[in-house]
């Protein structure tokens, strides 16, 4: 009887365990929704245009002797600041030199015999002006010696008379007078002066010709810069290749390239952010300073060439150094904005979910100005409003030992 008992109680308990495995194995899955928020807010939204290019100096020459010749003089070595007109580098110079001095020489000379023939020139006309009064004079006192000797005319011994005397004397006063004046305006010609006033010209221009054939030998910088190229020493044979290159780094400029989709946003003068990829953790400011007119298609694409000028650059940077810039082409200061994950499409119409209590609810919007993170909201919302971003999903199956399941993210 004992041993019925005992299966008995066994039994029971065999069923028992049965009932609550089945249960257990059999109970619905959990589930949890985890949703991330956001809240709707006003603040200041920038559009901003990608691109890459190099630092370079526009303002960039490299400089040649005009002639060839042995090098006697350097002047300056790479890194050195120059002054414009600084000389750089001569040649030997010898030769042209004596042939200057011999040209200075002419053209004094030619100066001097100029002078003498402007001053000669200028006296002739006062000579003539005097012998012109004297003339005058001459036939003044011819004149009344005539009248007095006409008055007496009828004398048979007029002859002998001081009115007789007066008149021949002033009929010979009258003739040398004539002729002083005929002399001196003889001698008013301008040829001399103009042929002083050739041969001065002729030595102007054979000085000015051997001061040009001398400063060939010498290599000037044209603007203040940086001596960034030295190719002679003293001593080497130059002919017109390049000799020495200067740069200006006080103006840098970075060119890059846009897509056509991109390039009606960018204007002249809109500003940049600009990093160096060799500048860690610096950043400067750069402005558009011209958009190409004319795109280039490269494998397809249409690209534009714009060029950005550097307007707070520093000695650190270097011409060649590769810089990434952030071009800005719009923006607004105090409209909604909510981040760019929280816009969904359905067809086409946009859409944000909007906590309503803790129900989530679909609410069409209608958009503005996008960037990278933020966008704006025109209409269909409120600041304030708390829009989910994204929603997690955990499910906690039924089973043996339980277990969780594969999170889902809702967007």
């Amino acid at each position: 009887m004992k041993r019925i008992l005992t299966v008995l109680i066994l039994l029971a308990l065999v069923i028992a365990g049965g009932v609550w495995y089945w249960q257990t194995q059999n109970k619905p899955a959990t589930v949890a929704t985890r949703a991330q928020t956001a809240t709707v807010q006003r603040g200041s939204l920038v559009a901003t245009v990608s691109a890459a290019g190099n630092v370079s100096a526009p303002k960039q020459v490299a400089l040649s002797f005009q002639a060839g010749g042995r090098v006697t003089k350097v002047n300056v070595q790479v890194g050195d600041q120059v002054k414009k007109d600084q000389v750089l580098m001569e040649l030997d110079a010898t030769d042209l030199q004596y042939a200057l001095r011999n040209a200075q020489l002419s053209l004094s000379t030619a100066q001097m015999n100029y002078d003498n023939a402007k001053i000669e020139n200028s006296l002739n006309p006062s000579k003539l002006l005097t012998a012109r009064a004297g003339l005058d004079k001459a036939r003044v006192t011819l004149e009344q010696a005539q009248g007095e000797y006409n008055r007496i005319a009828w004398r048979p011994d007029v002859g002998m008379t001081t009115q007789a005397a007066t008149l021949q004397q002033a009929t010979i006063d009258y003739q040398v007078a004539l002729a002083n004046y005929n002399t001196n305006a003889a001698t008013i010609n301008d040829a001399a002066l103009k042929s002083a006033a050739a041969s001065l010209e002729n030595s102007q221009v054979a000085f000015e010709q051997a001061q040009r054939n001398l400063d060939k030998m010498k290599i000037v910088a044209p603007y203040d810069g940086l001596v960034s190229v030295v190719n002679f020493n003293v001593g080497d044979t130059a002919g017109t290749g390049a000799a020495v290159t200067i740069v200006d780094l006080s103006k840098l400029e970075v060119k890059v390239t846009v897509a056509e989709v991109d390039i009606a946003k960018i204007k002249t003068g809109a500003t940049a952010q600009m990093t160096l990829d060799a500048l860690t953790g610096k950043t400067y400011t750069a402005r558009v300073s011209a958009v190409g007119p004319v795109g280039a298609v490269t494998q397809g694409v249409v690209n534009y060439p714009v060029v950005l000028t550097i307007t707070n650059a520093d000695d650190a940077i270097k011409p060649g150094m590769t810089s990434n810039l952030s071009i800005i082409v719009e923006s607004r200061e105090n409209v909604l904005i909510v981040p760019t994950r929280a816009v969904r499409m359905q067809g086409n119409q946009r859409t944000v979910t909007v906590l309503v209590g803790d129900k989530p609810t679909s609410v069409p919007v209608r958009t503005g100005l996008a960037s990278d993170s933020p966008i704006e909201i025109v209409s269909g919302l409120n600041e304030g409003d708390v829009i989910v971003i994204s929603q997690t999903t955990t499910t906690q199956p039924g089973g043996p030992g339980g277990g969780v399941g594969i999170p889902f993210i809702g967007r």
